[in-house]
């Protein structure tokens, strides 16, 4: 018996484990392949995503086992990786962005991390991993859910989280559909080891859109050196002839370059959402809920920050210190969120591919490309069902709200990013819920909400004003970073405005 059973082992699996385990909650991960995946996918850590891990201690040693930013933060376009014409754009941070997070943006693949993301959560102790186990079937009552292993045997819990990709067992047996596209584009992956860095020493870059008259596809760095993954884009209308190792060399523009391959892995971008994210007990994350294409490098950040919402939410009604309602946010937050993030990583397919190039049920001008900020860091989770306190304020102004991001400290966006007492502000949220108040509101921190764990922070005039509490308001905030509730101004009774908060907050 554990509190929580997680199936699959990727990125969302493990931080799942981390996450809960940093709560206290026991947890038994299965992962239904022997190791971790060798193929180096899902290599852009976004912004929002660096701070979770900061958050988890492991920041410094994703950044140290990554590409060095000032290599990786680029984007090339071109007939060839020699092209002399080619277009090079860089993501790289400029003080504007630079200020809107303690951290960056870090290229890390999947297959670098997920050992890091492993090793560090089976160092937590309360989370056990078991890789080469494979779950058959799950069943849930009243009381849990009971999962039934190739090898014949049986693990029970309380909650269970589906984390099993786009291809997973769970999502199928809970009967829950989706809508969308399943094969947006048909892939070969092509994992080789090749001397490229001469002809990339004056361009190098995270990802290398190669397009001309014979093939469609990129070249995605693993170290700018000799690793590296092609995919390219199948069109049954225009076939790539000839073998692997000369399909590289023609998009390289490189003859007689010496190439290994060392595999290959063959796949079909989707862009598709799930109906459901929960079903009784059992609740989807990552590929299992959202499958979306690789192009804008959402995918993996997008599932991390699923089971970072939902953990802080199964640990707290786990541990008594919300109700079970708290559990139905997770999909009335986590789901317009997959579904903004499925629909720009089609955007950006389209935007990214050669316009000639044919794609199912796909006609028209492409889209441009455009950055996305607003959706990485701006999201709100501000629609009925949220578990945050609406203090009748606007949504910020931002234009594109994909594009564009405002830092806002509204109920249910992300608290904004400000130095305080040379500690960011992010870096002050706790395990629990967390009280920010301004320097003459010393009367909040006699709060002392009923069974609930809570920290108290005293920000300085410049940080109270920006966070729009003034200098006797205060903000409360969820251990996923988000706002839950706020108050402008010191009530006559600060300690039963809190308790009115949480009550409603964590649905007791």
């Amino acid at each position: 018996m554990t509190e929580v059973l997680i199936v699959g082992g990727g990125p969302a699996g493990l931080c799942a484990s981390i996450a809960l385990s940093r709560f206290g909650v026991p947890s038994v991960l299965v992962e239904r392949h022997p190791v971790a995946s060798a193929f180096p996918k899902g290599r852009a850590l976004s912004i929002r995503t660096m701070e979770i891990l900061r958050r988890y201690g492991l920041e410094d040693r994703v950044v140290a086992a990554g590409v060095p930013r000032q290599e990786g933060l680029h984007f090339f376009f071109g007939t060839s990786l020699s092209d002399p014409g080619h277009v090079r754009n860089s993501n790289l941070p400029d003080p504007a962005r630079a200020a809107l997070s303690p951290t960056f943006t870090t290229i890390c693949s999947q297959d670098v991390l997920e050992p890091l993301l492993r090793e560090h959560a089976e160092s937590l102790g309360s989370g056990t991993i078991r890789f080469g186990r494979e779950v058959t079937g799950l069943e849930q009552d009243e009381s849990g859910v009971t999962a039934t292993l190739a090898d014949g045997g049986t693990i029970r819990a309380a909650y269970a989280i589906a984390a099993d990709g786009a291809a997973g067992l769970v999502r199928e047996r809970l009967g829950v559909g989706m809508s969308g596209e399943a094969e947006l584009s048909r892939n070969l992956n092509i994992l080789f080891e090749a001397d490229l860095r001469e002809h990339v020493a004056d361009r190098f870059s995270l990802v290398y859109t190669i397009a001309n008259a014979e093939l469609t596809g990129t070249f995605m760095t693993v170290d700018n050196r000799r690793r590296w993954l092609f995919n390219l884009v199948h069109d049954p209308a225009r076939p790539v002839s000839g073998d692997l190792v000369e399909v590289i060399r023609r998009a390289a523009g490189v003859p007689g370059l010496d190439v290994k391959v060392v595999a290959t892995q063959e796949w079909s971008a989707a862009a598709r959402l799930a109906d459901r994210y929960r079903v009784g007990r059992i609740f989807l994350a990552g590929d299992a809920a959202h499958p979306m294409t690789p192009f804008g490098g959402f995918g993996m950040n997008c599932a991390i920050q699923d089971v970072d919402n939902l953990a802080w939410k199964l640990a707290a009604v786990l541990d008594g210190w919300a109700g079970p309602g708290l559990l139905g946010s997770y999909e009335a937050e986590r789901r317009p969120v997959g579904a903004d993030t499925v629909a720009e990583s089609r955007r950006s397919l389209l935007a990214t591919l050669d316009s000639t190039l044919v794609l199912p049920g796909v006609s028209g001008p492409r889209p441009t490309s455009r950055p996305s900020d607003g959706l990485v860091l701006g999201y709100a989770y501000d629609r009925p069902g949220a578990a945050v306190v609406p203090d009748g304020s606007p949504p910020p102004a931002v234009g594109d709200p994909i594009a564009t991001y405002h830092p806002s400290a509204r109920p249910g966006h992300r608290l904004p990013h400000l130095w305080t007492d040379r500690v960011s502000t992010l870096d002050l949220v706790g395990c629990g819920l967390t009280l920010l108040y301004g320097p003459k509101g010393s009367a909040w921190h006699e709060a002392e909400p009923r069974g609930v764990p809570l920290s108290r922070h005293q920000v300085e005039d410049e940080v109270a004003g920006a966070l729009g509490i003034g200098t006797d308001g205060a903000l409360l905030v969820r251990p996923d970073d988000h706002v839950a509730w706020r108050s402008p101004r010191l009530p006559g009774d600060p300690s039963a405005a809190v308790a009115d908060a949480v009550e409603t907050v964590l649905s007791r």
